[in-house]
This record gives C-alpha cells, sequence and structure tokens, in this order.
C-alpha cells in the first residue's frame, strides 16, 4: 500500500521545518551551490547514498558545472507523503554533518 498523500496545508507546515527545501507543484525541492564540478558531483553522490539507504529514490540533477538539484516525490502516491519530508530532513542533516566535520 502507497504512504499517504499529505494535503496542501500538511506540506506548508512541514516545509517551513525543513531548512532549503521548496514546495513545487508535488513535490519537494532544493538546490544547492558548491565550489567547483567536482563538489557537485560529490554532493550529488551523498544525496543518492542517503536516499538509497531509504530506499527512496529522488530525481538528483547536477548543473551549471556547481549546482545539484534535488527532486523529492513518492511516485506511488502521486505526490507527496511523509517519505518524502523524511528523506529531505535525512538529506540536510547528512550534509550539515559532513560541513561541520
Amino acid at each position: 500500500m502507497a504512504d499517504e498523500l499529505l494535503d496542501h496545508t500538511e506540506v506548508d507546515r512541514v516545509i517551513g521545518q525543513v531548512e532549503g527545501w521548496q514546495r513545487s507543484g508535488d513535490r519537494l525541492v532544493r538546490t544547492w551551490q558548491v565550489k567547483g564540478f567536482n563538489g557537485a558531483v560529490q554532493l550529488a553522490n551523498v544525496v543518492a547514498y542517503v536516499a538509497n539507504r531509504r530506499n527512496h529514490h529522488p530525481d538528483i540533477t547536477v548543473h551549471d558545472y556547481n549546482q545539484v538539484t534535488v527532486s523529492v516525490t513518492t511516485h506511488d502516491a502521486g505526490g507527496l507523503t511523509r517519505h518524502d519530508v523524511a528523506l529531505a530532513r535525512a538529506i540536510n542533516d547528512t550534509l550539515e554533518t559532513s560541513e561541520r566535520e
């Protein structure tokens, strides 16, 4: 059974709790700008690792040589679910931890 969709009110409430992410239709989206292409590829690999560990696979785009955009949705449910919010938080937590190290 697919996860339950979040209603618009719930999405608006939780999106404010997940730094840097925005709602774009039925997706949560965030873009990072890093130093150079290698940094962008490394960031994309970290996001892919976190997502794969959670078995929840976002779209990851490396563009403009130093930017990475991640777009999260639950395809089976046809929109945003608690799993999307949890993945966004996990990505943020992992990247924040790696910045501190």
